[in-house]
């Protein structure tokens, strides 16, 4: 190797040499497609969780939770709530805001009944009464953070 400056580095025929060496490897085209659109999302400053990707979390019977974004910086984030027929999400407060799009199914909260399209904004300092989904539902939900929610029974 090669003296410059102080530091190693390395003259063309170390490089030659490592070159030789090196084999190319074939990438599964899939997998070759989502590295390429992770690189390209982190560049341009865009952040996607791609429909399969991201872990479910069970947060109470029939209950799961996927988390998309969190902004520790102001304490919310956004997730996904699957729903299964018969599930119920008890009563809570919030400390902040929360929005829910109905993304599937529906959900029934003091005998009102919200369909998917239906958009519902609590106020922070609100209480929600029991939500049920007799038939299942999938929301989309932005609000404090899940450990701030799940503490505020």
């Amino acid at each position: 190797m090669a003296e410059e400056g102080g530091e190693r580095a390395l003259d063309a025929e170390d490089v030659a040499i490592l070159g030789a060496a090196l084999r190319i490897v074939s990438i599964e085209p899939g997998l070759r497609e989502r590295l390429r659109g992770r690189v390209i999302e982190r560049a341009a400053g865009i952040h996607v969780v791609r429909q399969d990707a991201g872990q479910w979390c069970t947060l109470a019977p029939g209950v799961t939770v996927k988390r998309l974004r969190v902004d520790s910086e102001r304490g919310n984030e956004t997730t996904l709530w699957r729903l299964e027929a018969g599930a119920v999400i008890p009563p809570h407060a919030h400390e902040d805001e929360e929005e829910c799009l109905i993304l599937e199914g529906s959900i029934l909260q003091d005998g009102i009944e919200y369909q998917a399209g239906d958009y519902l904004h609590a106020r922070a300092g609100s209480r929600h009464s029991p939500l049920a989904a007799p038939c299942g539902a999938l929301l989309l939900i932005r609000s404090q953070s899940l450990e701030c929610h799940l503490g505020a029974h």
